[in-house]
């Protein structure tokens, strides 16, 4: 994270066609259910766990999660709660009734239903029967509400991966799960014909399980040559096509933002593309990730007790590789490229130096003010490679700045777009996924305050306010003139510090199935 930014907190591992959680040995598989390889530095801590999602009805007997409104009568399954059962709270309550273990979860009032409060109570659910160690469970859709039976089937299964995920690898001490197979079901109607709804809710929390296991790797084990690694085996036979620039390549394609900001690191920085045009008749959209391993500000060095979780600096990338995972799985009849600068920001003697002028290769040069301000200095670069590719959408997303999560705290993210029907997708995905956020200004009389008097622009603002937005403004100026763009700035959302909701303590994946939906909009 940028300049003025606090500290933000901070496998061989495949899915199938199938949509199961697969956890594979160290060579990828390849058979008609798409194994997908994971390199063996991001292997999970289980080797042959399948979560089997189906659609079915109740049957007692079950352990079942029953989510409940404030209010709600269930005696058709021989329970009497109360109020207190209903209410919104971080724990489930058990009841033992006919054989049927039932993991109570309260939803609130039914007013105030949103679709992420059921998450949350899937998710919970999902942990409540972890710790069980039962093996089949039956998750209830909840009655009464506006959404449709297909959005709610969507949810559940979605809810059910993100709660499950767990990032122990590296304890003595596990929490293993003995569940194998999981049965979406409703008390107030029928729920087949479905499928498809079931198979997306999965395919969008494996995306975000991903991106969540890309951002939790400890430093040591995530460098940019093991992100563009991962990269590329994640998409191997996935229908879509990788290329990763390193080295003399990236000094001959002058990506000179990327460079500057990579120089201090002893592991050199990369710029990734990967292709998803299933479908070339639509606009080619471009998602673009920022991919900052690690941030310790360079010269202007950031202060904090604990810098641990600045490992978390791409949880752009992250989200980017999430969403074309979803992608790709669904087969999605999309026109995508998604564009990831990776590198360390770190000193020694040849890091970027404050003062330094960056000459970009749309022939536009930036001043250095602040080498901590440097997440924008590589998304310059790959919002260039968006235009030169043709892309006439385009959605950037990084954990960008500090004063982004001061002004909105840490449930959503900022969104800036220079065209309102971008911005506008970029919400209706937001509604639909539960990634939350809030559309502010770019305001052009800020822009001055990024003059610089010895090239066009620099990379800080001469101001001490108004930093997420003259961020954005800073990223406009390599925007093409014909794109239209969204910016995300994610510096909030993009991890918490206890497993509350349906986002686990830790990277929270957030702006994987973001992205996928706006791609597919």
């Amino acid at each position: 994270m940028e300049a003025g930014g606090e500290a933000i907190r901070g496998m061989d591992f495949s899915l199938t066609g199938k949509l199961s959680l697969v956890f594979s040995g160290e060579k990828g598989i390849m058979t008609g259910k798409k194994y997908f390889h994971m390199r063996k530095f991001c292997k999970r801590q289980k080797e042959d766990l399948e979560m089997n999602f189906t659609l079915g009805t109740y049957q007692a007997g079950k352990t079942t999660v029953l989510p409940v409104f404030i209010g709600q009568n269930v005696d058709q399954l021989g329970l009497k709660l109360s109020d207190y059962h209903g209410k919104k709270k971080d724990h489930v309550v058990w009841f033992d009734h006919n054989g049927t273990r039932f993991v109570v979860v309260g939803l609130g009032d039914v007013k105030k239903f949103e679709l992420n409060k059921y998450r949350d109570a899937v998710a919970f659910g999902a942990r409540a029967a972890r710790k069980e160690g039962v093996n089949d469970v039956t998750v209830l859709l909840p009655e009464g509400t506006a959404y449709s039976k297909e959005d709610l089937v969507h949810t559940a299964a979605e809810g059910y991966v993100m709660g499950e995920y767990q990032f122990n690898k590296y304890k003595a001490k596990k929490e293993e799960s003995t569940v194998k197979n999981i049965t979406i079901a409703s008390l107030d109607g029928d729920i087949a014909g479905l499928e498809d709804a079931l198979n997306r809710g999965k395919i969008y929390g494996e995306g975000t399980v991903i991106a969540r296991e890309l951002n939790n790797e400890p430093t040591n084990k995530m460098r940019p040559y093991d992100l563009a690694d991962f990269v590329e085996n994640l998409f191997k036979d996935s229908g879509a096509t990788v290329e990763i620039f390193k080295g003399e390549e990236l000094e001959k394609l002058q990506y000179n933002g990327l460079i500057a900001v990579g120089r201090g690191s002893a592991h050199k920085p990369a710029m990734i593309k990967i292709n998803f045009q299933n479908d070339k008749s639509k606009e080619l959209t471009a998602l673009v990730g920022k991919g900052l391993t690690f941030d310790v500000g360079g010269y202007s060095l950031k202060l904090s007790r604990d810098l641990s979780d600045m490992r978390m600096d791409m949880g752009g990338a992250a989200a980017t590789v999430g969403a074309m995972y979803i992608l790709t799985r669904l087969n999605a009849p999309v026109n995508v490229i998604g564009i990831i600068g990776t590198c360390e920001n770190l000193i020694d003697n040849n890091a970027m130096l404050p003062g330094e002028i960056i000459e970009y290769r749309n022939g536009k040069t930036v001043s250095v003010g602040n080498t901590d301000a440097e997440g924008r200095l590589v998304l310059a670069d790959a919002l260039i490679l968006s235009q030169e590719l043709g892309a006439t959408r385009v959605i950037d997303i990084a954990t960008l700045t500090g004063a982004c999560m001061r002004a909105l705290g840490s449930k959503m993210s900022g969104l800036w777009a220079n065209d309102e029907s971008v911005g506008d997708t970029v919400k209706q995905a937001a509604n639909f996924t539960g990634e939350k956020v809030w559309e502010l200004p770019l305001f052009d009389e800020y822009e001055d305050l990024l003059y610089s008097p010895i090239a066009d622009i620099a990379n800080i603002s001469s101001g001490d306010l108004g930093g997420a937005i003259t961020a954005a403004l800073f990223l406009r100026n390599f925007v093409g003139e014909n794109q239209k763009w969204a910016h995300v700035d994610m510096a909030g959302p993009m991890a918490v510090n206890r497993s509350h909701s349906f986002s686990n303590e830790g990277a929270t994946g957030y702006g994987a199935r973001l992205l996928a939906e706006f791609a597919q909009r």
